[in-house]
């Protein structure tokens, strides 16, 4: 597993604040691409600009996080599951001592 890191990372292309632009009235000619990095922080919502070198990074470690906290879902139920059928095991009149 690669570097992880939570949050959301966009790419996204915008308007800028010309009325005479192209961006305006031409999606394809918006400008761009700005990369931004959003997640939570003690309650709070953070913001940070990346490059265009350093988005494409931030966005595989937030892919990466999602995917680690599926696979921790995932083991978490089996191992509910195991626990319960240990449980039942141990509490069944077979494995009883004699006290």
């Amino acid at each position: 597993m690669g570097y992880f890191c939570k949050g959301t990372v966009l790419e996204r292309k915008m308007k800028c604040g010309q009325p005479g632009c192209a961006c305006h009235t031409n999606p394809a000619k918006r400008h761009g691409p700005y990369w931004e990095w959003t997640y939570k922080l003690n309650g709070k919502t953070v913001h940070v600009q990346l490059t265009a070198e350093t988005g494409p990074i931030y966005q595989t470690a937030s892919r990466q996080h999602r995917k680690l906290k599926l696979t921790l879902a995932r083991l978490e139920r089996l191992s509910r599951s195991a626990l319960h059928s240990m449980a039942r095991t141990a509490q069944s009149p077979h494995n009883r001592s004699p006290g």
